[in-house]
C-alpha cells in the first residue's frame, strides 16, 4: 500500500499530513496548555502572546537545526530551506530556541518562567506523539532493514539509497511515537509528584527515548563514544536537566 503525503490535493488546495499534524500538535498542546493556565494566576492574554512566540521559535529552530546539519545540501539549495512542509525539523532545535524564548518572553511579561514551563512542557510530549506521524506519511525516518514483527512496508520509491532491496524496516516513527504517549501518560498518572518539577522531567524522559530509538534508524552515524549527534544533543539536555532540577528542587 502507497502511503500519500497528502491530507487533501486537488486542483484548488494542497495539504500534507506532516503540516496538518504539526499543527495539531501544536494546538493540542496550547489547549491543553490553557486549561491549566485558568486554573493559576497566570493571565491568559499573556500566555496567549508567550505561547505563540514559543511555537514560533521552537518551529525555526527545529528548520534551523535541521539545515544546519545538512548544510553541505542547503547551501547549494538554498530556496529549499523555507520549504518545511516536505518535512525536515530537528526536534533538538525546538526544544533548544524554544525554552530560550519562552525564558525571554516569560521575562519580558513578568510571568515566572518555571510556572510557565511546567505548564506547557509536558504536553509536549502528548504533541511528540501525533507529530512524529507526519513523519510516518513523508516516510522520511525509516528504520533499518527488518525481517522481525516490528516492520512496515516502504514503498521502493521512497527507500534509501543502497536499500531497493529491502522491503521492510523498523517503524522508528511508531517506536517513539508509543513512547511518548506512555511517557505523557506516566506524567498523568503521577502529576501530584511530578508537576512542580515537569520541565525536568520532560527534558530528560524525551531525550532518553531519543537515545533509545536512535539506534534503530537507518541514518545512525556514530561519532563519538558510539553515539551519534543527536544522541549527544539529548545527554547533553538530560544533564543540564538534572542539574536545573537539582539546582531549583527546593524552589
Amino acid at each position: 500500500m502507497n502511503i500519500s503525503p497528502y491530507f487533501v490535493q486537488n486542483d484548488f488546495i494542497s495539504i500534507r499530513w506532516y503540516g496538518l499534524l504539526i499543527a495539531t500538535a501544536i494546538l493540542v498542546s496550547y489547549f491543553l496548555s490553557l486549561r491549566e493556565i485558568k486554573k493559576s494566576n497566570i493571565k491568559e492574554s499573556k500566555f496567549d502572546s508567550i505561547f505563540l512566540i514559543t511555537a514560533l521559535a521552537g518551529i525555526i529552530g527545529a528548520r534551523l537545526a535541521f539545515v544546519l546539519q545538512n548544510l553541505s545540501y542547503y547551501s547549494s539549495h538554498f530556496g529549499e530551506i523555507f520549504i518545511i512542509w516536505d518535512g525536515g525539523l530537528s526536534i533538538h532545535g525546538a526544544i533548544i530556541l524554544g525554552v530560550l524564548a519562552l525564558l525571554v518572553s516569560a521575562k519580558l511579561y513578568k510571568v515566572s518562567f518555571f510556572s510557565l514551563a511546567n505548564i506547557i512542557s509536558p504536553y509536549l510530549l502528548l504533541s511528540g506523539a501525533i507529530g512524529r506521524w507526519g513523519n510516518y506519511f513523508n516516510q522520511e525516518i525509516i528504520g533499518k532493514p527488518s525481517n522481525s514483527f516490528f516492520k512496515m512496508f516502504v514503498p521502493l520509491e521512497n527507500r534509501p539509497l543502497g536499500f531497493e532491496n529491502f522491503i521492510h524496516f523498523y517503524p522508528v516513527f511508531l517506536f517513539e511515537s508509543i513512547l511518548l504517549f506512555l511517557a505523557f501518560i506516566i506524567y498523568l498518572l503521577f502529576k501530584k509528584k511530578l508537576e512542580k518539577c515537569a520541565l525536568v522531567y520532560t527534558l530528560i524522559i524525551y531525550s532518553a527515548i531519543r537515545i533509545i530509538v536512535e539506534f534503530w534508524r537507518i541514518d545512525y552515524k556514530p561519532i563519538l563514544f558510539h553515539l551519534d549527534l543527536a544522541q549527544i544533543v539529548s545527554f547533553g539536555i538530560i544533564i543540564v536537566g538534572a542539574v536545573v532540577g537539582l539546582t531549583f528542587r527546593h524552589k
